[in-house]
């Protein structure tokens, strides 16, 4: 037997799995009924035969990686990209790629497709980045602080998605910040256009 070939290497295997297993009693008991005598084993071996002479072997091509955006055509929406398996950093590539359209942007808020993808993957990726449109504020501030600050109903839902949607700015938590706030026009302006 030649212990390089990976078939007389798998055929021993099958043989010492049997061999390990045949004898146990334990193995035996749960397997077959009490009243019954033990089955005889029979092990079945498959062996693939190599590609012909002169004919090549080409292994399975390996699965398209959805991330690199750069070969997509222009003008496509988040849902698109969401659908072909793109990851939302790879929709976020993409929106700076063809120059930020508002059509992966709707609110101008500076973060794409964030009603597309999941909260969590969208806050990750803009935790501690930062986001266009959003004044660098501190830490910490409440809805009724960006209001006193000019901060628009946009911008105060994006530093809400910055600072990773504190409860402190969604009291409810029904994923709607700051509707005690700012006036209902404005919040249904922009989660219900």
């Amino acid at each position: 037997m030649d212990t390089n070939d990976p078939r007389s290497f798998l055929v021993l295997l099958a043989w010492l799995l049997v061999l390990m297993t045949k004898d146990d009693p334990s193995k035996q008991a749960a397997s077959t009924p009490a009243s019954a005598p033990a089955a005889p084993v029979s092990v079945t071996t498959r062996t693939v035969a190599p590609p012909a002479e002169g004919t090549t072997s080409t292994a399975p091509a390996a699965p398209k990686v959805a991330g690199d955006v750069r070969s997509l055509p222009a003008g496509l929406f988040c849902r698109d990209l969401k659908a072909k398996g793109y990851s939302y950093v790879a929709a976020i590539d993409y929106w700076r790629l063809h120059g930020q359209p508002d059509q992966m942007d709707a609110d101008r808020n500076g973060i794409p497709c964030e009603t597309v993808y999941s909260r969590s993957d969208v806050a990750a990726y803009w935790n501690g980045r930062e986001v266009t449109g959003v004044v660098p504020w501190t830490v910490g501030l409440f809805c009724r602080d960006l209001a006193a600050r000019g901060a628009t109903y946009a911008q105060a839902v994006a530093y809400w998605w910055y600072y990773d949607m504190p409860q402190r700015m969604d009291a409810d938590k029904n994923g709607i910040p700051c509707e005690t706030v700012y006036s209902a026009a404005a919040v249904n302006a922009f989660w219900f256009p």
